[in-house]
């Protein structure tokens, strides 16, 4: 019982430092959208390099997502101890994303 509060208690802190980043992420960005707006400019965007990298990195990437998805969702059938395994994955992709929303930060700033 005891990790069942542990757990309840990481995933609050880490849902909360989530949205308070990304809440703050969004707000820049907006204000960044606006003052380019209002000074009449245009965002530059690199299209040509976003296009030749796509179908190269993304085949494989999502080939191994769907295999890693149905391993969880195949061991979740074999005993009681793999649920603790989506939990702990979701926790992760959170605090994941939360370091990309601080290293996005850092390098705007």
């Amino acid at each position: 019982m005891i990790a069942f509060w542990i757990a309840v208690i990481v995933g609050l802190i880490v849902s909360v430092v989530y949205i308070t980043l990304g809440v703050q992420a969004f707000f820049r960005v907006r204000k960044d959208v606006l003052a380019l707006a209002a000074s009449g400019e245009t965002a530059d965007l690199d299209t040509a390099s976003l296009e030749s990298n796509d179908g190269t990195s993304f085949t494989w990437k999502a080939l191994l997502a769907v295999v890693a998805s149905t391993s969880v969702i195949a061991l979740l059938g074999v005993s009681p101890v793999f649920w603790y395994i989506p939990a702990i994955l979701a926790v992760g992709s959170a605090v994941a994303v939360i370091a990309a929303f601080l290293i996005d930060a850092r390098s705007s700033s």
